[in-house]
Order: structure tokens, then sequence, then C-alpha cells
């Protein structure tokens, strides 16, 4: 049964809580009217009914809303399509099961414009870069059955990566902006790291360095006795990393280094900020410690006035102090970008 309620909500749904908004409509302008988030450390059952609480939903009841997903083995890259006419679609998909660890034939995928953010026809797009995103079906069914069980019916999906590179995008240019960001986000087992600036996405990439290698790292460094007490370190406030940082994300560091440098030969730009997101963990210092390393600045800007810009306001302001620039995911769902292709 779904819920009666004639409210819209989204959902995010992260690897450790479930964050969810209740908004006036679909379509700004709108109101964030309602802001709470469950953590995933109780029973499925306590986490359902909490959702249903939100949302007024009974017993039996769920949660109805588009949900902002991160699957693990997502795909979000900036490439060129590189293929015979008719073929451009058999080129997307073999570079998604290139891509996936372990890839089952079934995926979903689409082909964005890196400019505009708009969907593309790859046959139209030969020789051209195209932002290719793709998940393996089985992680989408995977994640809509925890979804369900926490009482969560999701109408729509959206990959939150491409969210937040639009947000990414729109900061920039209302902060009026010339320089371009990286956007880092990092993963179990892996990062993405992308380029972008106020025109689009410049450069985007892949790092085989994630959470676990930072863990692991800090572990030998510490002498700790295993990773969980690693991660449990990793999001405290009050350790100082300043001593260490260097060493436990060296190669993390290294990639990235490499990523920037390769494209300010190539464009003779800066870039000169930084935003980072980690969503099994929260790592205060990580952002700040990369940017020391790499000359940057974090990527800070009031998210109510540039939410405000875009048509979406709060109902109050104790709700807006909920929210941080770490909710850009969920955010960029309630935003329209409207985006047009600047002529080369």
């Amino acid at each position: 049964m779904i819920s009666s309620s004639k409210k819209d909500y989204i959902v995010e749904y992260l690897p450790t809580s479930i964050r969810m908004v209740r908004v006036s409509s679909f379509n700004a302008p709108l109101t964030i009217e309602a802001i709470e988030e469950v953590e995933l450390g109780e029973g499925s059952e306590a986490i359902a009914s909490s959702v249903r609480k939100f949302c007024g939903a009974k017993t039996n009841g769920y949660l109805n809303g588009t949900c902002v997903v991160y699957p693990e083995r997502r795909v979000v890259r900036q490439v060129a399509i590189d293929a015979p006419k008719g073929k451009e679609t058999e080129f997307v998909f073999n570079f998604l099961h290139d891509q996936i660890e372990n890839a089952p034939p079934e995926l979903a995928a689409h082909c964005l414009s890196p400019k505009t953010g708009k969907e593309v026809d790859p046959r139209e797009f030969g020789r051209k870069e195209v932002l290719i995103c793709g998940v393996p079906h089985r992680d989408i069914n995977e994640l809509q059955q925890s979804m369900l069980e926490h009482a969560i019916y999701p109408k729509r999906l959206e990959l939150g990566t491409v969210g937040m590179l639009g947000a990414v995008q729109d900061a920039l240019k209302w902060k009026d902006s010339k320089l371009p960001a990286l956007l880092l986000e990092l993963d179990e087992r892996s990062a993405n790291a992308v380029i972008i600036g106020a025109n689009g996405i410049e450069i985007s990439r892949r790092i085989d360095t994630g959470l676990k290698d930072i863990a692991e790292s800090l572990k030998l460094e510490l002498n700790l006795k295993d990773e969980g007490a690693a991660i449990r370190l990793l999001s405290s406030k009050d350790f100082d990393f300043s001593t260490i940082s260097k060493k436990i994300i060296r190669k993390l560091l290294r990639e990235l280094q490499s990523s920037i440098g390769y494209y300010e030969v190539q464009t003779g730009q800066s870039v000169n900020w930084i935003h980072t997101t980690s969503r099994s963990i929260q790592m205060d210092w990580l952002e700040g410690s990369i940017g020391g390393f790499l000359n940057l600045e974090s990527l800070k800007f009031d998210v109510r006035e540039w939410l405000e810009s875009v048509g979406v306001s709060f109902a109050s302001d104790e709700l807006s102090e909920m929210v941080d620039s770490s909710w850009l995911g969920l955010l960029s769902s309630l935003c329209t970008f409207d985006k047009e292709e600047v002529a080369a």
C-alpha cells in the first residue's frame, strides 16, 4: 500500500543513513517543508517505522518518492565515442563492461551532454564527448529491495553523482567563478574525480583508491588492531590528522595531482576549488588536507542563498540549518538547471 499523502518526497539513500525531504511540489518555486535523517544501524522494522512516521503512512504503507542513490559500481565517465557509424550504442555498452568490475550482461545506460547534462543519442555523437552513465541492473534491483524493506517505494531513481555535477557547475556560475573545481567522491574501493567548470565537465576519471585503502594505510601507520578501528578513527572529529594525512592518502594525492596537472597543461587554466564527499563515513579533515597539499580552496558557499537562486526555499530557518554542502546530491534533485550548449 502506497502512502495516500499528497505530499512530494525526495529520499537520499546512503550506505549508512536515509535522508528524507518533504517538499511542496517537484517544480520550482518550491518549499522544503520537513527534513529527517534516519541512521541505518537499527533493524529494518525500526527504520521502516521512522520512515512511515515521517511521511504519515499507515503501518503497511510506503513513502512514495524520488530516490537519489549511489550504487558502488556506478559509472559516470566522460569519454569520446570512438566507433564507426551505427556502432555507437555498442561502443557505450562495451565501455561500461570494461569499466565495471564483474559486470553482468544487463546494464542500465544513459548518455548525457557534458555541458548541459541533457540526455543525448549516442548515434548522433560519434567522435564527440559524452558523459556515459551506467549501473548493473542487479545493483539497482538490490537497492530497490532494500528500500522496500525500509518502507520506501521509489517512483524514480536518480544517480546522485549526476545531480551533484549539475549542482557544482551551477554553484560555480552563481559564485561567478571563472576557475573550475575538483569534485571528489570517495567510495569503499574507488574514487570518482571530476574537474568541472561553469561551462561543464572538463575531465572525469576513476581512481582505484577508496575508503578501505585509506583505512588500511592508517591501520599500518598507527599499528591499529583492525580495519574497523581505523575507519572509526577516520571519522573522528577530535583526532589530529595533520601529521599523518599525507602518508595515508599518498596514492590518492598522486592520482589527483596527475589529473590536475594534465588538465592545466592542456588548457592553461588552474583548478581553484575542491569539494569532497564520502558517504560511508564523514571525514571532515579530508577536504582540507587534499586542498592544502594541492593548493585548492574548499568550495564553500551559502547553501540557502544558492537554493533560493534556483527557486527553492525553506519553510523555516531551523530547517535551513539542518543542511550543508554534503546534501548537494539530494538538493540537486529539487533544482532545474537550464543550461544551453555553448558553441565552440
